[in-house]
């Protein structure tokens, strides 16, 4: 009996700690935030500011969510007495350790390129630009954009089948980079700016729980290339996961444009009948993976679809979609608004 007893305060003693450790790394996770900057700007350091005061400019001007990372990797670099002052470009993704480097050798960067990424764009389209911008070559940001290559920093690319590329995941915002970064450099400042939005874009609360990250960047991506407005983005998520759900195509041009390349001119009937997986017109389900990349908005909606009686819509030559309850409604809204 006795050991009997012994043996269960042991246990509720382990239970006890164990709780605790869980509580103060949680507390731990809170406080730390993401150790990365969050938008661009200019952090201008006058003569004579302290650590401190620096960190607590980047906390106010939200440019990171705490000043614990700061703290920390300023005690790590001993750099609280070697900060010194100028103007420093600031960009999404910049992780606050090399920030900090950056800080300690005046590095106020000349020469920095502003590049900016509207939502959408496609992975090729973001490497014809970066190589106008004289950072490699396209082929070499493509031949740089492939998951496995950036697992070890962000678990959750484990999921996207090793045959993919990273479409969909590079973060369409505006960067500021260097003259002497490379393609993987600029990857890897776009996947960090994607992990600490996509938080914010995937709140407990979601809508269509059980999909998964991919799922969901697949349909925002389809939305992206979709519609324009945020309340229409919502209404068209509805009805695509709708469609899905219930077995039926999804039947978007969008998908047929990535599986031709084909963006601005007509989709011709010979187009339709194009037999890439990425027809949405004559396979049912999602596509293999995601055909822009999208931003905060469209994965907003894939995951907060709205409800609605509509199972088709199109877009109008002036943007506007238009909705429909059945096919024969849709129909005379084609005839209406396409021819």
């Amino acid at each position: 009996m006795i050991s009997i007893a012994i043996t269960n305060i042991r246990r509720v003693i382990f239970l006890l700690l164990l709780s605790l450790a869980v509580l103060i790394i949680g507390l731990f996770l809170l406080l730390w935030g993401k150790p990365v900057i969050s938008h661009t700007g200019e952090l201008v350091i006058p003569e004579g500011s302290s650590a401190q005061a620096v960190w607590h400019q980047l906390v106010q001007q939200d440019y990171v969510d705490h000043a614990l990372p700061l703290q920390y990797y300023s005690w790590r670099l001993a750099a609280n007495n070697n900060i010194k002052s100028g103007t420093y470009a600031l960009s999404p993704g910049e992780h606050v350790r090399d920030l900090i480097m950056r800080l300690v050798a005046g590095d106020t960067n000349s020469s920095v390129l502003t590049v900016t990424f509207p939502e959408g764009f496609t992975l090729h389209q973001i490497a014809e630009r970066m190589a106008a911008q004289g950072i490699g070559t396209a082929d070499d940001f493509v031949d740089a954009a492939v998951p496995g290559n950036y697992i070890d920093q962000f678990s959750w690319l484990s999921q996207i089948p090793s045959s993919r590329d990273l479409e969909g995941y590079l973060f369409p915002d505006t960067y500021q980079f260097y003259t002497d970064d490379t393609p993987t450099d600029v990857i890897q400042r776009m996947l960090a700016n994607f992990d600490a939005k996509i938080n914010s874009a995937l709140p407990n609360d979601a809508t269509e729980p059980d999909r998964s990250l991919d799922q969901v960047i697949i349909m925002a991506s389809i939305i992206e290339r979709e519609v324009i407005s945020d309340e229409d983005m919502a209404i068209v998520s509805g009805v695509l996961w709708k469609r899905l759900n219930d077995g039926i195509g999804l039947d978007v041009d969008a998908t047929v444009r990535y599986a031709l390349q084909k963006w601005d001119d007509h989709l011709t009937i010979q187009d339709l009948q194009t037999e890439s997986p990425y027809n949405t017109r004559k396979w049912r389900g999602l596509p293999p993976g995601p055909i822009s990349n999208p931003g905060l908005r469209a994965i907003q909606a894939a995951t907060h679809p709205q409800e609605s009686e509509y199972y088709y819509y199109l877009s109008a030559p002036s943007g506007k979609t238009i909705f429909s309850r059945t096919l024969e409604e849709h129909n005379i809204n084609k005839a209406k608004y396409l021819n």
